[in-house]
């Protein structure tokens, strides 16, 4: 995931916050969430950095969800390859 970084233009703060809430696994996930909505022709991320910063106030508050976002994109994935 943190090879993704600079591809994403998430700065190594935004990451740093998210790790020490959430803990690496958890961030490293929320980044390739991002990821994968960043490459979403439909409805891409603009700010990927914000988005981060976005999940990390959430995960601080325990409203995060990353079941669900990868479960979506999960879904996302086999709603485009059955059309």
């Amino acid at each position: 995931a943190a090879a993704l970084l600079p591809v994403l233009k998430i700065n190594k703060t935004a990451w740093w916050d998210a790790c020490g809430v959430m803990g690496r696994y958890s961030a490293a996930i929320c980044v390739m969430v991002i990821d994968q909505k960043a490459q979403n022709p439909d409805n891409p991320i603009k700010n990927p950095g914000g988005y981060l910063r976005a999940m990390t106030k959430r995960a601080k508050a325990g409203e995060l969800n990353l079941q669900n976002s990868v479960f979506g994109l999960l879904k996302r994935d086999e709603e485009k390859h059955d059309a």
